[in-house]
């Protein structure tokens, strides 16, 4: 969509906009966030002002221009689901999803949600679609096809390295009884067999904290691989005792009889990170 309010409020907005999106841009990827100040601070109030008050009005007469259409196409017994990307949650499985919409005759569609419109004037036609599928199959329709897809889909990549966000939530330390449980108790039997070097130089009070992370890939055999330790002092001294707590480190995660990570209930192969810090 693109307002007639002039070429410079037309670019300001649509920079402010881009910069709101999780998805990558590269024509934008590699700016940096100075680049986008300058841009705001070259436009003085006044016509600052402006810009905000001809895109209210521009967002306003969209979504009346949509309502209306909307309520047309549903006269017509056309319904349409829509995939939102942007600053919201993006889910697995969409390929799987249009294909069980097909099967009541929904169509599909995608849309963008942005940060700096207010959510009552941006994306109505979505919107109102919405609304409309919820009258018509039932509140926890589209939930439940959205649970059906995304097992269709796990299911269809067996192989698949999850991010772990795309997971379930619960713990993959053994043990533990939820997910809070294994940023202590990993870290707990970690210090249990790790004895710090008797000269090893500990954080003053107003110190960052020093740590160390690893990163591995946990499948859902079980079975760990590509194991890669980051470590890092703000007491330089200490780097001397690197390959000491590299090691133990390395040494804890493999013999972890680590949880298989879960994507829709079933194990999934998976990235995995942990962290240490020291005293």
């Amino acid at each position: 969509m693109i307002s007639n309010i002039g070429v410079k409020a037309t670019f300001f907005s649509s920079i402010i906009i881009l910069t709101c999106f999780t998805m990558k841009n590269k024509r934008f990827e590699n700016k940096s966030e100075s680049f986008y100040h300058v841009i705001y601070d070259t436009i003085p109030d006044k016509e600052l002002a402006k810009i905000f008050s001809d895109e209210k009005k521009y967002w306003d007469s969209t979504c009346q221009s949509e309502t209306k259409r909307a309520g047309a196409d549903i006269e017509k017994n056309k319904l349409v689901f829509f995939h939102y990307f942007g600053m919201v949650e993006e889910h697995k499985g969409n390929a799987e999803m249009n294909e069980l919409l097909k099967k009541y005759n929904i169509e599909v569609d995608t849309t963008l949600s942005y940060c700096t419109v207010p959510s009552n004037l941006q994306n109505c036609y979505a919107r109102i679609m919405q609304e409309e599928i919820d009258i018509k199959y039932g509140s926890t329709f589209i939930d439940s096809l959205r649970s059906i897809a995304e097992i269709q889909f796990v299911k269809a990549n067996p192989d698949k390295i999850y991010r772990f966000e795309e997971c379930d939530w619960f713990s993959r330390y053994p043990g533990d009884k939820d997910y809070n449980d294994f940023f202590t108790t990993s870290k707990k039997h970690f210090w249990q067999n790790v004895e710090y070097p008797n000269d090893f130089e500990f954080r003053k009070d107003n110190e960052l904290y020093s740590s160390m992370s690893a990163g591995f890939i946990l499948y859902k055999t079980g079975k760990i691989s590509d194991t890669k330790i980051d470590i890092t002092f703000q007491n330089k001294k200490n780097y001397r005792y690197s390959s000491y707590f590299i090691n133990e480190l390395k040494e804890f995660v493999q013999k972890t009889k680590w949880i298989p990570a879960k994507s829709s209930g079933i194990p999934v192969n998976s990235e995995m990170r942990m962290t240490i810090h020291f005293k």
